[in-house]
């Protein structure tokens, strides 16, 4: 039988491809075929007859435009297949890029097997095994993936226009269920930080030696005054105790020996993965997620989207073999961890595929090998015993005579008996340096002078520092993580793209190392929550509160369970969006404004003829009568849209209405109608689009292709609006004949005048010289963002082609591509110094470690930059 074998990436379609036979053929879907269209909410919400408050939620799907040509490769195989294996990811996603292929791959598979395949590691062994036990498509899972994707949907498309419309940022800002929950824990932080006042404390200490040994002195803290613990808020108080201990002699007390334990840790999840990554290697959450990526489908480590910390008996039995033979039976303990409440058990957790693949042994790239030397370190660690640790405390009481209070202080020291797990994590206890980083109050030492009870010390010197109580730290990637997996908000595979959108809409900024709310983000996050409290009654019980949306995904769990339907849990949800949104519309305005409008609008006489723009209809006599039968009907409140556009009709009809401009300037709309007067002439409106047509290469623009659309229905055009018109004409005409008259007619309306960059001379031979690449790199991905080389020249040329220009820097990107594809260009050395290609380096592709490294280098730099602002 010919098998077909379907995953997502390439990457492990060519390592899973290796491990089967030649009667399978391996494919790759490439992430997901099918999406909500980007335009439109795209899901149809429909009562259930019968029963209040249910709805039923139809989402409507299309093949995304860049897996058109996949979706025919993966039909025209599965034509030719007598059984079709779905093998995406085990987890949500997977599940429903598996149905999505299943419902595609439908007509072409008909009569024929199609099962789900599942692995959590990609090695021969678990390939095989899944492949010979295969499944079926879990349908409650796929619905709860569906559930999350119309949530999302529905917050982003209800919720964002009206943050357009309140905030002035633009068309920029959106809301997300889970996005504008984290942002809001970050603008509460930085809240916190600003209002925080600092309150000063004395810490009090001695420098204590043994007697006529100067080079045995070690620090002890006050650790007791009058038998509790001191509390010094003031410099007076500071100094009456110290003038009190002035003279005063030590006396070892007493000397504790108190064994500890130290366990290790479990193996890492997902989350714990991002956190450690971030602490140790100075990762970012999404780029820990996509080097473990490359490992998962490298076959070096287990699924790494996961909440459960369980361990396989094979993975205990191989672990164990290597503890004992490399550090001793004794060293070894089987070590069994709980999985947090609602953790999918059947996961495992992030572990090495093989743990005998030493770190020292592989041949990865240093980032790579950075995080796997991690997750191994994490594993074998794991199941190695306790360290044994043993703490020595000294405490030390002041003697004499006419002490006015009691002092006892004390110092310690931790010793390691037996390393344990630390042999392997590349820990210690204590820090180097003896005292605790985060305790400045700790008692902790680096050593301590061999001591008996009784003894007496000489007081060095008595110590008295002053501290401030300090305000909670900035999140860092890692502790927003944690704390929002502490709050049960989102999901770990979420994370971090949730931070990445955060960045990339301008909510916060990444400052050593830390997230910074802007003031869009604070200005976001401070309008939703008072909507939330205006819509909710309380801010805590809101559509964007962390209690909610920690609920939201409780019960997403149980539609993936099976306990709940997704229908059921959205139409919960659509009743608290509905009276959130209803909540955030201001009033309706006062019917009287209406029907002064009706009167004046009563005597237009002739109306413009209806305007249709495909399905639609335009027509203003129509849309007048539709206010009146609403307002007639009662049922639905007018809207202030609607009365600015019944304002804007009687504004384009004054002339027809008796002593219109009189009449509208006593209704109170004089400012409206002078702006109509001083509005661009419809003429040069038009005379706009049709050098637009001349020029070419502009009419696939979608802001103005909206504003055409916006004049052939007869409005006009705003003052804005009609700048950015024609300054987009003007710095687009210049392969135009009459490039200088086109921008002499349309300079007045453009402040600060067209951006004409200056003409390089050997533009035009760099672009032909790009046509000579006949074989060009694949498009590479970092982030949210793809580098595609010929993409881009192909945009240069055609920009070129409109403005005969170019800008220095796009000149300067043009020439460092040519360089790397010089060996298919001919003559590039015999016209390179002419050209100004001599002495420019090539660029590393995107995605690869050197690309990496010299993005992870500019970061650095403009941290840098900005402390050294920061200190000036």
């Amino acid at each position: 039988m010919n098998k077909l074998l379907i995953v997502e990436s390439p990457a492990k379609a060519k390592t899973i491809g290796k491990y089967l036979g030649g009667d399978f053929t391996v494919k790759s879907s490439v992430g997901h075929v099918r999406d909500l269209p980007k335009k439109g909410l795209s899901i149809r919400v429909a009562p259930v007859a019968g029963k209040d408050n249910q709805w039923t939620f139809a989402p409507t799907y299309e093949v995304s435009a860049d897996k058109k040509k996949v979706v025919d490769e993966l039909r025209k195989a599965a034509k030719e297949a007598d059984e079709i294996l779905l093998a995406p990811d085990p987890d949500r996603e997977g599940e429903a890029i598996a149905w999505h292929l299943s419902e595609v791959l439908k007509d072409v598979a008909k009569g024929k097997p199609v099962k789900r395949v599942t692995y959590n590691e990609i090695t021969k062994t678990a390939v095989k095994r899944a492949v010979d036990n295969p499944g079926e498509i879990n349908a409650a899972r796929v619905d709860a993936q569906q559930a999350r994707r119309i949530l999302d949907r529905l917050v982003g498309f209800k919720v964002s226009p009206l943050l357009w419309k309140n905030l002035s940022y633009g068309y920029t800002l959106s809301a997300g269920r889970v996005q504008s929950v984290a942002l809001r824990l970050l603008v509460e932080r930085e809240r916190e930080i600003q209002s925080f006042n600092p309150v000063a404390y004395w810490v009090l200490g001695v420098e204590a030696a043994k007697q006529g040994d100067k080079a045995s002195a070690f620090t002890a803290k006050l650790a007791k005054l009058d038998g509790a613990k001191p509390e010094v808020k003031s410099a007076e108080q500071a100094v009456t105790l110290v003038d009190d201990l002035d003279g005063a002699e030590l006396k070892v007390a007493a000397i504790k020996d108190q064994p500890k334990s130290r366990h290790p840790y479990p193996p890492f999840t997902t989350s714990t993965l991002q956190q450690a990554a971030s602490s140790v290697c100075g990762f970012s959450p999404h780029r820990t997620m996509s080097l473990a990526q490359k490992l998962y489908e490298q076959g070096l480590i287990t699924y790494m989207r996961t909440d459960s910390v369980n361990i396989a008996q094979d993975a205990r039995a191989a672990v164990k073999e290597l503890i004992t033979t490399s550090f001793g039976a004794e060293y070894h303990s089987e070590n069994y961890y709980k999985s947090k409440a609602g953790a999918q058990e059947a996961h495992e957790a992030i572990r090495p595929t093989d743990v005998a693949k030493r770190p020292a042994d592989m041949a990865l790239d240093a980032a790579s090998l950075k995080l796997y030397d991690l997750i191994w370190r994490r594993f074998v660690s794991s199941q190695m015993a306790d360290a044994k640790l043993v703490q020595k405390t000294v405490s030390l009481a002041a003697v004499k005579d006419g002490l006015r209070h009691d002092y006892l202080f004390t110092a310690s020291t931790t010793a390691v008996a037996f390393d344990g797990w630390l042999k392997v994590m590349n820990a210690v206890a204590p820090k180097k340096g003896g005292a605790k980083e985060d305790d400045e109050e700790s008692d902790e030492v680096k050593t301590l002078p061999p001591l008996a009870e009784g003894e007496s010390l000489v007081a060095v010197r008595w110590l008295s520092d002053r501290k401030e109580t300090k305000p909670p730290a900035r999140f860092s990637e890692a502790s927003l993580v944690k704390a929002l997996e502490e709050n049960g908000v989102g999901r770990p595979s979420t994370y971090a793209q949730t931070i990445e959108v955060l960045v990339h809409r301008q909510y916060a900024t990444r400052e050593a190392r830390q997230l910074v709310p802007t003031k869009r983000g604070e200005d976001v996050s401070d309008w939703l929550v008072k909507t939330d409290a205006a819509c909710s009654g309380s801010p805590e019980d809101g559509l964007f509160c962390v209690g909610y949306t920690a609920q939201m995904e409780s019960v997403l769990d149980k539609v993936e369970e099976g306990q709940v339907k997704g229908d059921e849990m959205l139409s919960a949800f659509f009743v608290k969006l509905d009276r959130w949104l209803k909540g955030a519309l201001p009033p309706p305005p006062p019917l009287e404004k209406f029907t002064a409008l009706f009167g004046f609008l009563n005597d237009v006489t002739s109306w413009r003829a209806p305007v249709t723009d495909g399905k639609r209809v335009y027509s203003d006599e129509a849309f007048v009568q539709s206010v009146k039968d609403q307002i007639a009907d009662g049922k639905r409140a007018v809207s202030e849209k609607q009365l600015q556009a019944l304002v804007k009709l009687a504004v384009t009809y004054c002339d027809q209405v008796p002593d219109g401009e009189a009449r509208l300037r006593d209704l109170g709309y004089g400012p409206e109608l002078d702006k109509a007067r001083n509005a661009p002439p419809m003429d040069l409106v038009k005379w706009c689009f049709l050098t637009i047509d001349r020029i070419g290469g502009m009419t696939k623009n979608p802001f103005l292709n909206s504003l055409r659309e916006q004049v052939d229905r007869g409005k006009l055009l705003s003052e804005k609006q009609f700048s950015i018109l024609a300054r987009a004409v003007g710095e687009n005409a210049g392969a135009l004949s009459d490039a200088e008259n086109v921008r002499t007619r349309l300079a007045p309306y453009v402040p600060g005048g067209f951006e004409i960059a200056p003409v390089d001379p050997a533009v035009p031979e760099l672009l032909k010289m790009a046509d000579g690449i006949a074989e060009w790199k694949e498009p590479a991905h970092r982030g949210r963002r793809t580098y595609d080389d010929h993409g881009f020249v192909k945009s240069l040329q055609d920009q070129y082609a409109r403005r005969s220009s170019l800008s220095p820097r796009q000149v300067a990107a043009l020439r460092r591509i040519l360089v790397n594809y010089r060996a298919q260009i001919p003559d590039f050395d015999a016209n390179a110094e002419r050209l100004g290609l001599v002495n420019m380096p090539e660029t590393p592709r995107a995605g690869t470690a050197e690309a990496d490294a010299r993005a992870d280098a500019r970061a650095e730099r403009v941290v840098k930059r900005r402390r050294a602002s920061r200190r000036s």
